[in-house]
């Protein structure tokens, strides 16, 4: 009597190790993919936190010009100086003046102009005056800070841009970060004997 040998074949456990090896797989490309994601958000945080704190200078750090007057010449046939009042607008941080620049544009010139750092020297062709009449923190200087009040002074006569009856000049005040300031300037009909003419407001 011969005895019969039966061999169960079972292809389950080599099945099972291709779900593992598979499995195992998923989870290296999930954490690749997770330490990506991370890099990522990490570098986009900054970048926003950056942006963030540019946009907030751009616009806490505005100018505003409280008044522009004009001083005329002996004669009172043109405004030969300006004088350019100003101080921080609400939530302003401090400006440095020796960062800022002036340009002065009428029908037919333009003049860029700096900041005239002697402070006994006159404003010429290129630069400007800075004082403070009001100093809220600290001392005078050439940073306008919260609470003082400057006065920018340009000679528009060593520019060659008298400002004549009726004629009206741009002024442009761009501050090293912030947004620029720009005014009209234009001359009254007449200055009649007025050594001093308010232009602004």
């Amino acid at each position: 009597m011969k005895t019969r040998i039966s061999i169960l074949k079972d292809n389950q456990a080599d099945v099972g190790i291709g779900t593992l090896i598979i499995f195992i797989a998923m989870i290296l490309v999930a954490a690749v993919a997770a330490a990506v994601l991370i890099q990522t958000s990490g570098v986009l945080q900054q970048k926003a936190q950056q942006t963030g704190k540019e946009a907030t200078a751009e616009v806490a750090s505005n100018l505003k010009v409280t008044s522009l007057m004009g001083q005329t010449d002996g004669t009172h046939t043109y405004i030969q100086r300006l004088n350019i009042t100003m101080e921080l607008a609400a939530g302003g941080t401090a400006i440095d003046f020796s960062k800022v620049v002036i340009k002065y544009i009428n029908e037919t010139t333009s003049t860029t102009l700096n900041l005239q750092t002697d402070v006994t020297g006159a404003a010429t062709d290129k630069l400007f005056n800075y004082s403070e009449e009001r100093v809220g923190i600290g001392n005078p200087n050439f940073v306008l800070q919260s609470a003082d009040l400057a006065v920018v002074t340009m000679d528009l006569s060593q520019m060659n841009q008298q400002l004549y009856p009726r004629k009206k000049g741009i002024l442009q005040i761009i501050p090293e970060t912030g947004t620029m300031v720009i005014k009209d300037v234009v001359a009254p009909p007449t200055f009649s004997d007025n050594d001093i003419v308010q232009l602004f407001p």
